[in-house]
């Protein structure tokens, strides 16, 4: 796959800080061009991250564990994590897929939201989570250490925010100049800023493992886990 089809194919399920351009992103994931339905790797692509992360986060409760998936997209990361799950509420700024999600795991315990989180009290009717996953989410947010306080605000004490995200190699960008207006962090995410992200929260970085390798061209992915103090 060449860089150029990856910028369409990598998941289109972001979410973005308020500071960015919020409109720009909206329209760009409404946009029936950039469905996630259209482009071959991406079902294979959550599948993938889905078991990465029941491989290395063990905590996984069928009975106990109230998730969220940030910037849920269509819910194909949720759909391979209901089984393992109480139930998962899907947060993202695009209606469209919003809507595709509801339809996809209606009766599954599964149910989006179309909203931008902004850490205002309230919201979510205060609710709180034992898990929270973002998948390639992160590198569309201007201020992903902004978003990382946020969640975390969301974790119950003792719960954890996994991020999957495209890892940064190089000063290289991994889209067209034509997209980076909707992935600020184009050169995706290091360690390290992860790593940082996850101290600004008070977060304990558990694992940062990568994925493995696909058996066609993609970016490499990681898995973050961070967790939160149970006091």
């Amino acid at each position: 796959m060449s860089s150029h089809s990856h910028s369409h194919q990598h998941q289109h399920q972001h979410h973005h800080h308020r500071g960015y351009d919020i409109a720009a992103q909206k329209e760009h994931f409404d946009n029936p061009e950039h469905a996630q339905e259209n482009f071959p790797h991406i079902r294979d692509v959550a599948a993938r991250v889905a078991k990465g992360i029941i491989k290395t986060y063990d905590k996984l409760e069928k009975e106990k564990t109230v998730a969220m998936d940030f910037a849920c997209g269509n819910g194909f990361v949720s759909k391979g994590l209901m089984p393992f799950v109480k139930s998962i509420l899907g947060i993202d700024i695009s209606p469209v897929v919003v809507e595709k999600y509801n339809a996809s795991l209606k009766g599954e315990g599964a149910s989006a939201v179309c909203m931008e989180l902004k850490g205002e009290k309230g919201e979510l009717e205060d609710a709180q989570f034992d898990l929270i996953f973002c998948t390639a989410g992160y590198h569309h947010l201007e201020s992903y250490e902004e978003m990382t306080r946020i969640l975390t605000s969301f974790l119950k004490p003792g719960g954890d925010l996994i991020v999957a995200d495209l890892l940064r190699k190089e000063d290289r960008s991994l889209f067209p100049a034509t997209f980076e207006h909707v992935a600020p962090h184009a050169h995706g995410l290091s360690k390290d800023d992860i790593q940082r992200a996850f101290d600004g929260a008070s977060l304990t970085m558990r694992s940062f493992n990568m994925l493995p390798p696909a058996d066609y061209e993609f970016p490499d992915i990681f898995i973050a886990i961070g967790e939160k103090p149970s006091v």
